[in-house]
């Protein structure tokens, strides 16, 4: 007949594999609808394959920079090895938001920002949507990209690898993501 003591220990063990179970399952919750279980798994070397990179992006879009008090384009993307890139959901007539369009003045303070709409309809993307929202007197470009719709399956390819979401702020360093925010 077990004793009362080895009747606590095995509830106590019981509790504690309970808990770290518990622990273990919130984690990855929160880690998955944040978005941010991309980046930790790239960090970590796992689901994550070369093959979708940054450049990808680059090579099927056009861009538009917004700098020195002018509007440029349609250009082939310059590269830059640090810069900020902002995925955000897009839907032809609605421009920015005002606190959007701040955030990305500041960052352009620090280095290049990259402007990646998302389509919401797979609709072709307007540059005219931005122009009166993107800053063109930072100290670093503003570059919107732009790509045609049959084009998409490259971008969401990497947005789904390194975001998993839109509307998110990613700090790039070469091809490799240093940071993401949700914004």
């Amino acid at each position: 007949m077990p004793t009362d003591s080895s009747r606590r220990r095995k509830r106590r063990r019981i509790f504690f594999i309970a808990l770290a179970a518990l622990i273990f399952a919130e984690t990855g919750y929160i880690l998955g609808t944040t978005g941010l279980i991309y980046p930790l798994l790239a960090t970590l070397g796992w689901g994550h394959t070369a093959s979708a990179a940054f450049s990808d992006v680059l090579a099927v879009s056009q861009s538009y920079v917004f700098y020195n008090g002018t509007i440029k384009g349609p250009l082939s993307p310059d590269k830059y090895n640090d810069a900020y890139v902002y995925i955000i959901s897009y839907a032809p007539g609605v421009v920015l938001s005002q606190n959007l369009a701040t955030l990305i003045a500041l960052d352009a303070a620090e280095k290049p920002v990259y402007v990646l709409p998302v389509s919401q309809y797979g609709t072709p993307i307007y540059p005219e949507d931005f122009v009166d929202v993107l800053p063109d007197n930072a100290k670093y470009p503003v570059i919107l990209l732009v790509y045609p719709p049959d084009k998409a399956t490259a971008v969401s390819t990497w947005v789904s690898k390194v975001a998993g979401q839109v509307n998110v702020r990613l700090e790039l360093s070469g091809d490799a993501v240093k940071s993401t925010r949700q914004i």
